[in-house]
């Protein structure tokens, strides 16, 4: 009786596990569609459209007052700063085996964006990024190998805390920072505002899609429509291997 109680609840994990991957992908599908659909707008016209309506520009991201990435330095107008404590413990099993076990800890982050302007042959527009899916290009990636006999490194203010990192089996210290830096090209889909600036879509907005990408559009709308497909093909697959197990079990249990 217990096998066939395993083989139904196994066919019931496939088929929630399905449907979770097809909600994901019609929403990867909706944002393809969508940037699809929205035609690209010079940067000088905005101004014109009507306050909600979709807008999306390409061009170069300028900003006066640029922020700096703490572990960069570089000008940008928006990062994702990660410092990352790799180490080793060593535990014994079940069977009193000890065995070394790899593992990793955040020990500092930190995000922070600003209003920016985008640029092209027509003017400028500006553009505030708060509540935006912001896809920013990675411009650190390094990982330092802590000294022999431990080590403490102090390091510069992330997320306004300075921190003197050590600990016993560190391994090392990984350093990640994401960011839009000036001078890059931007993509932006959002909505138009009365005040001539591109934001946040209104409440209830029919799109309701704020997208700040370093990646062009076209390379956008590939990647959403190759993860909507490969998700929808493995929704199906997990939809016929768990109907497959609930039948097993249930044939079994007539048997």
């Amino acid at each position: 009786m217990s096998h066939v109680l395993g083989f139904v609840i196994a066919g019931i994990v496939c088929l929630g596990v399905g449907a979770l991957l097809l909600w994901i992908g019609r929403g990867q599908q909706s944002k393809r569609n969508l940037v699809a659909r929205v035609v690209t707008s010079n940067a000088g016209d905005v101004a014109r459209l009507l306050p909600g309506e979709p807008v999306e520009v390409k061009g170069v991201l300028r900003c006066d007052a640029p922020l700096a990435g703490e572990i960069s330095q570089q000008p940008c107008v928006y990062y994702d700063s990660r410092v990352t404590r790799e180490y080793e413990r060593r535990e014994r099993d079940n069977n009193g085996n000890w065995h070394t076990d790899r593992r990793s800890e955040t020990v500092a982050s930190n995000k922070q964006s600003t209003p920016f302007y985008v640029e092209d042959a027509s003017g400028r527009v500006l553009v505030r990024p708060d509540g935006a899916d912001l896809d920013a290009q990675k411009v650190v990636d390094r990982f330092e190998q802590a000294a022999a006999g431990g080590q403490t490194i102090t390091l510069p203010m992330i997320g306004g805390v300075s921190l003197n990192l050590s600990g016993e089996g560190t391994v090392g210290y990984k350093y990640e920072e994401w960011a839009l830096p000036v001078g890059s090209q931007v993509y932006v889909l959002g909505a138009a505002q009365e005040s001539g600036e591109i934001a946040r879509p209104p409440e209830g907005s029919k799109s309701g899609k704020f997208i700040i990408s370093y990646r062009s559009e076209e390379t956008l709308q590939r990647e959403w429509g190759r993860n909507a497909r490969w998700l929808a093909y493995s929704a199906i697959a997990l939809a016929v291997i768990g109907g497959a197990l609930i039948v097993a079990g249930l044939v079994s249990l007539v048997v």
